[in-house]
């Protein structure tokens, strides 16, 4: 399988490299498109659908093409892999994102015996962890599944799914492989230390804590932080404290995922998050240590690559809040990643990562790093 990947400023731009490619006797069947919500990106939908490309795409908060982080640009990987190989699937978030995860790992388990799934997912304040819950309920209890929530560059107003066909400010788009036939594999992590001693969620639901120690969760936050209250109250604070201290939430003995908050409701004083907690969960509160995070990220991927040392194409999934919290040294994760295997890679800065862990169980993530690997077998 042949892929190439570009960054564009504009959506003429992106006609014209590709006009450029087709030039050279290249012919790609797929698309990923990742692109700021300044662009066009219902123009990047009519432009796929003219040159009879199928794509998968999202908008974001920040784009990554190779080893280059941007903002305010578009970011394309086209591949030439056979159409017999892969599905592409979309469905309208109408009835919760539990269910129409549900429907959508039902049209993968529908298309291939065995099947992988790049998921893209956009809704403002949709419960992560639901979706993926959703994503899982199929006949196999695991199969590999890898993808980001959209983002709208820390507006949180409105994001976006769109394909060659439609675009939803609500819903949900996959590219279903034939695993059989083209290999999925990655891996999810995110560097970051756990701080202070354990915390319960006293009262919860879904992705909305009530209370923390039995205490109002959001003057639980601002205390334990020091911090004037209205840190948390707008998504566009995403980037000051709530990114600097996500929950680390306890799954089991041995392992835990991040929680990042998005905001939090002055009247009732509950903390609102990305992906859903349970009453009785135990977490600590997270630092990042700084360079620390970045070394310890790469240091992971690269034991990953002794496991999948050859890529025909890579996509990074990597939390908006972990940009926020890192700043530039961002970009050095970035390239290191690139640096490994030196093939096409995009990806885009997420309000939400979906990954495996080492341990081989997807989960829903925030302030992490999400790499795929796709290669042909």
């Amino acid at each position: 399988m042949l892929s190439h990947s570009f960054t564009a400023k504009q959506v003429s731009d992106l006609e014209g490299q590709l006009l450029n490619m087709l030039k050279t006797g290249f012919r790609p069947t797929l698309g990923i498109v990742f692109c700021s919500p300044k662009q066009d990106y219902e123009g990047v939908s009519r432009l796929f659908n003219l040159y009879n490309i199928d794509l998968l795409g999202c908008t974001t908060a920040g784009e990554i093409n190779n080893d280059i982080l941007s903002e305010d640009s578009i970011t394309c990987l086209l591949m030439d892999i056979a159409q017999d190989k892969y599905r592409l699937h979309t469905v309208q978030n109408t009835e919760g994102v539990l269910e129409t995860g549900k429907q959508l790992r039902t049209l993968a388990d529908q298309s291939f015996e065995n099947p992988a799934m790049i998921v893209c997912s956009s809704g403002i304040f949709n419960d992560g962890e639901k979706v993926v819950e959703g994503l899982k309920m199929g006949n196999k209890a695991e199969i590999p599944l890898f993808g980001g929530l959209a983002g709208d560059d820390l507006a949180i107003v409105n994001t976006h799914i769109f394909t060659r066909d439609v675009v939803l400010n609500n819903g949900m788009s996959a590219i279903v492989f034939d695993n059989d036939k083209v290999e999925i594999n990655g891996l999810a992590t995110s560097g970051w230390q756990p701080l202070g001693v354990f915390n319960t969620v006293t009262k919860a639901e879904g992705n909305t804590i009530y209370s923390i120690n039995n205490e109002p969760a959001l003057d639980f936050f601002v205390q334990f932080f020091g911090e004037h209250e209205n840190v948390v109250v707008k998504g566009e604070n995403l980037s000051t404290i709530s990114a600097q201290y996500p929950l680390q939430v306890m799954r089991s003995a041995d392992y835990s995922v991040l929680r990042s908050p998005i905001s939090g409701n002055m009247q009732d004083r509950s903390l609102t998050l990305v992906g859903s907690v349970k009453e009785g969960d135990k977490f600590r509160f997270s630092i990042s240590p700084g360079i620390e995070v970045i070394d310890a990220t790469l240091e992971e991927f690269n034991s990953f690559k002794y496991q999948m040392p050859e890529a025909d194409a890579l996509i990074l999934f990597s939390c908006k809040g972990r940009h926020a919290a890192l700043g530039p040294f961002l970009e050095d994760e970035v390239k290191g990643i690139y640096d490994m295997w030196e093939k096409p890679m995009v990806g885009f800065l997420s309000y939400g990562e979906i990954g495996n862990l080492r341990n081989g169980i997807c989960e829903f993530h925030n302030e992490t790093c999400s790499l795929l690997i796709i290669k042909e077998r």
